[in-house]
């Protein structure tokens, strides 16, 4: 009884003249956001950063057996988006935190005949990064409230703060670095959009980029001074929501 009740109910709103109109009206309202011209909107999300080290020296010895374990980190972003027909164009400001973990082994030369024992390490790295990329994107789906998009294009990044804490042997050193190097990255992507919410998946490399100028601020052996280089390539994917205006 209750579901033909339903049922009726249904049935008399969409044969109502203003229960039509309004089905349309909600209709054509989100087909104008896909059509405009112009749109905005901002997104937050979480990043996974796996880094490829390709050469890492700590106190002038190499380093070698690497192997990263990625963290979860976080993300903020608005962006801009001109539309012409299927494609569109999107540069979006925004602000990464990123964590990543490294483990390696310190190995040393021969010397004299004798070659020291290799020492095992890891490496805590804390990014934070204002970000810009510009995409170029292509919508596959646009029809109605519905929508999914291919995007490509590079991105320019600023490390404003490298936080890196290394554990070796019985030793704790935590550094910063000095230089906050500027980074290019390659970005390509898939968006899926229902009327005004959007779901980004970003994956993004890095080109090879090494790091020198470190500042030591702790050492569990104040007598001793760590130096380290890294060259590395750092591979981060990313998932996102947000709201399209």
């Amino acid at each position: 009884m209750r579901k033909g009740l339903f049922i009726g109910f249904l049935f008399c709103l969409l044969c109502h003249p203003l229960g039509a109109q309004n089905i349309l009206l909600q209709t054509e309202n989100l087909l104008r956001i896909q059509q405009k011209k112009f749109n905005f909107g901002a997104k937050v999300g979480f990043n996974a950063t796996l880094p490829v080290v390709n050469s890492m020296r700590v106190l002038d010895f190499e380093a070698n057996q690497f192997h990263t374990n990625y963290q979860v980190g976080y993300l903020a972003a608005i962006f801009f988006r001109f539309n012409i027909q299927r494609f569109y164009i999107q540069p979006s400001p925004s602000w990464h935190y990123g964590r990543s973990h490294l483990d390696f082994v310190l190995t040393f030369p021969e010397i004299n005949g004798v070659i020291d024992p290799p020492i095992k390490g890891n490496l805590r790295m804390r990014t934070q990064s204002l970000e810009l990329p510009i995409l170029l994107g292509y919508h596959l789906v646009k029809q109605g409230p519905y929508g999914l998009s291919l995007m490509v294009g590079p991105k320019v990044k600023y490390n404003y703060k490298l936080d890196y804490h290394m554990a070796i042997d019985d030793r704790e050193v935590r550094f910063v670095n000095d230089d906050t190097p500027f980074g290019v990255n390659i970005v390509s992507g898939m968006g899926v959009s229902i009327g005004r919410l959007f779901f980004d998946f970003v994956y993004e490399f890095g080109l090879n980029q090494t790091e020198a100028s470190f500042k030591q601020l702790y050492s569990s052996s104040p007598e001793s001074s760590f130096e380290i280089q890294i060259n590395k390539r750092t591979n981060v994917m990313s998932m996102s929501i947000g709201m399209l205006f």
